[in-house]
């Protein structure tokens, strides 16, 4: 019996026995049934595909917003706030196609002139890997000039990494400064975590 139970196994991992009920192949796998031929495997029908398995769509074309256009000529102009509300659209996909190695560069551009959102922007696309490889250091590098520029979120954000040891030495220091920049520009998770 241990014998048949493996060779079932062996059946059931080759994919062979899938398609047979456990009945039909025990009596097959049989000392009495030795040498008969196997018995016919039932004609299964074509199973469904579900949605992962679905060949990709043809991506969609989308058309350029009015909005958008006016955003990339004052980014091509070199307009640091243009640059990182057109990183926010390519990343969102609102008004353009969604392009992530587009909005990493634009949000690089602007956040290279010191926009503090833009820094921020670049910093959580490094921490996603949205864009880019995930890289815990240009992660803390971006989100401390954001945090430097005035960015509330990133202050938030670089305290909580103080406070936490991520990507950073654990420093409540560190952290009550930034948390406390960020409470004072009316950041409610930072005031919440000071409290």
């Amino acid at each position: 019996m241990k014998k048949l139970v493996f060779v079932f196994c062996v059946l059931l991992a080759l994919g062979i026995a899938a398609h047979y009920n456990k009945e039909d192949l025990m009596v097959w796998l049989s000392p009495e049934t030795e040498g008969t031929p196997a018995p016919e495997a039932p004609v299964a029908e074509t199973p469904t595909p579900t949605p992962a398995e679905q060949p990709p769509a043809e991506p969609a074309v989308v058309e350029v917003s009015e909005e958008v256009k006016a955003l990339q000529f004052a980014a091509e102009g070199g307009d640091a706030v243009a640059q990182c509300n057109l990183g926010l659209c390519l990343e969102s996909g609102e008004g353009i196609a969604t392009n992530a190695a587009a909005a990493v560069e634009m949000y690089r551009k602007s956040a290279e002139q010191g926009n503090a959102t833009a820094c921020f922007n670049l910093a959580r696309c490094y921490v996603n890997g949205f864009g880019v490889e995930p890289d815990v250091a240009q992660f803390i590098n971006w989100c401390r000039k954001g945090a430097e520029a005035g960015s509330a979120d990133a202050m938030y954000t670089l305290g909580m990494c103080y406070k936490q040891g991520l990507g950073v030495e654990a420093s409540a220091q560190e952290a009550e400064t930034w948390l406390r920049k960020a409470a004072d520009l009316s950041h409610e998770k930072a005031a919440a975590e000071l409290n």
